[in-house]
């Protein structure tokens, strides 16, 4: 007898649950230069009263043109299209939200494409009217806003859309020039409720910033962001700050006044990317950058990559969470970084063995990652420092799962755990505290010791794992019962 497999659609969080309010108009999301099809241009929201209702017809409608093979939408191109079932499809909920309405902005970055048609203007509608449409309720487990415009700090309001998506426990993503400094930043850093804060310097010097974005607050924005800083180290969000390469910000003036900036300030993260104005008017899947030459960008970013990681801070690629999720150009770019900061780790002395400093967060007696069992699963099994693989039972264990991760959702789902007690997913983040992920409660890693569960699991990308298993060893004690998730153990390590 032939089994019936079930029907598959195709799908997209960002197209079932998020929400781009952008000055161009509403519709499910923006990554970059890429967008789904506009809902309401910002015209015809300023004067259409918009229902839940109304916004779960639009996100059907670019679903049906997904899933119809004789359509054309930009939505096919995108790299984020998933397969899932159709009964696990719906329209009515808040996820990921992009917040841009307004184009207002106190800089005039030369790599800006509102600089370069000159198209700086204030919100046509009310992107807050829309927002509260969505009660506590409807908010998925992982909402998150990306916050940004323009400059939202600028904002008349801007204080009521922080208090919102505290009341409606939303992580939010600041994205600020740092000019002016806000307290209610520095406040929902500090208490956890803004989750990061990433300001842009894009330069090393006061005569690139002046040059690039036509302003002399260079050291203004050095006194904001170390301000931020210091509320990211009490614990609660973090600060990152962000270096967008373009024409005017690759010389090794900039390179090392940046680095060293980054050293003096500390902040949680630093953040590297490209300017991709350039592949505006590029589809996702072109497999070249229209004629533009990043040659001098890549350069660059090898060389800013590898001195902060010899002076001990380690930067994050940001195209790697954002341009490359979606795009092909996204993703060359990255490989061609990666491959330019390998060839110079062979060739010159900024590979150097590298200082070993933390943040100011309280580190004594952290432990290596390196020195933490492994778990992995299809088949289960666990290796001990130093030890080989050998076979791993859960039957009958208490379970936790750390952080309350995409990741660690799916290693929840795995059927290799099913014989084992979830008792919970352990995040820092306090906002995530009490929500529910498939009927498993987040706890704050203060409650693991009262939970006392057998083994406690740390499902997060490479570059979180110390962390997350330094607060788990922080809360317990002892790493005897931690486990680091490795979700290809056989794949071979990077270059």
């Amino acid at each position: 007898m032939t089994i019936q497999q079930p029907k598959l659609v195709k799908s997209c969080p960002k197209l079932e649950s998020g929400l781009r309010l952008g000055q161009e108009g509403i519709h499910a999301c923006q990554l970059g230069p890429f967008s789904s099809p506009i809902y309401w241009t910002a015209a015809e929201a300023a004067k259409t009263t918009i229902t839940k209702e109304m916004i779960s017809e639009k996100r059907q409608w670019i679903f049906d043109l997904l899933n119809d093979d004789h359509s054309e939408t930009p939505c096919k191109h995108c790299h984020m299209v998933v397969l899932k079932k159709p009964e696990e499809v719906r329209f009515d909920q808040l996820g990921h939200i992009d917040l841009a309405a307004t184009t207002t902005c106190n800089l005039r970055c030369n790599f800006c494409g509102y600089t370069q048609f000159d198209s700086f203007a204030e919100a046509k509608y009310d992107a807050l009217t829309v927002l509260r449409l969505f009660a506590p309720e409807d908010v998925v487990w992982d909402a998150a806003v990306d916050f940004n415009g323009g400059e939202p700090t600028l904002l008349k309001d801007f204080d009521d859309y922080i208090d919102y998506f505290a009341s409606r426990r939303i992580r939010v993503f600041l994205y600020t020039n740092a000019v002016i400094y806000r307290q209610s930043v520095y406040d929902g850093l500090a208490k956890g409720t803004i989750r990061w804060v990433c300001a842009s310097l894009d330069a090393g010097t006061p005569s690139s910033y002046d040059k690039i974005k036509k302003s002399k607050r260079y050291a203004d924005v050095l006194e904001t962001i170390t301000r931020y800083a210091h509320a990211g180290n009490l614990g609660g969000g973090q600060l990152s700050v962000k270096y967008i390469f373009c024409q005017d910000n690759c010389s090794d003036d900039d390179v090392v006044g940046f680095t060293y900036a980054m050293l003096a300030i500390r902040p949680q993260e630093v953040w590297l990317t490209f300017d991709f104005d350039p592949l505006c008017n590029l589809p996702g899947d072109c497999a070249d950058f229209g004629g533009h030459d990043y040659s001098r960008h890549i350069a660059a970013y090898a060389k800013t990559y590898l001195m902060l990681e010899k002076h001990g801070l380690q930067a994050i690629h940001f195209p790697e969470k954002h341009l490359a999720v979606v795009s092909l150009q996204g993703k060359l770019l990255l490989e061609a970084a990666k491959a330019e900061i390998a060839r110079l780790r062979k060739t010159t002395n900024l590979a150097a063995p590298h200082l070993q400093l933390g943040d100011f967060r309280d580190t004594a007696g952290a432990p290596s990652s390196g020195e933490i069992a492994r778990l992995s699963v299809a088949p289960l099994r666990g290796r001990s420092p130093g030890q080989d693989w050998q076979p791993l039972s859960l039957a009958g264990k208490r379970l936790a799962l750390a952080p309350a991760c995409t990741l660690a959702r799916r290693l929840r789902a795995a059927p290799e755990l099913a014989e084992a007690e979830i008792v919970g997913f352990f995040d820092r983040d306090s906002v995530l505290h009490g929500k529910q992920i498939d009927g498993v409660t987040v706890f704050p890693y203060a409650d693991l010791a009262s939970l006392a569960p057998d083994l406690i699991v740390v499902a997060a990308p490479e570059h979180h794992r110390y962390d997350i298993a330094r607060t788990v060893s922080d809360n317990l004690g002892t790493t005897s019962n931690l486990a680091i998730f490795e979700e290809n153990p056989d794949a071979p390590p990077p270059a």
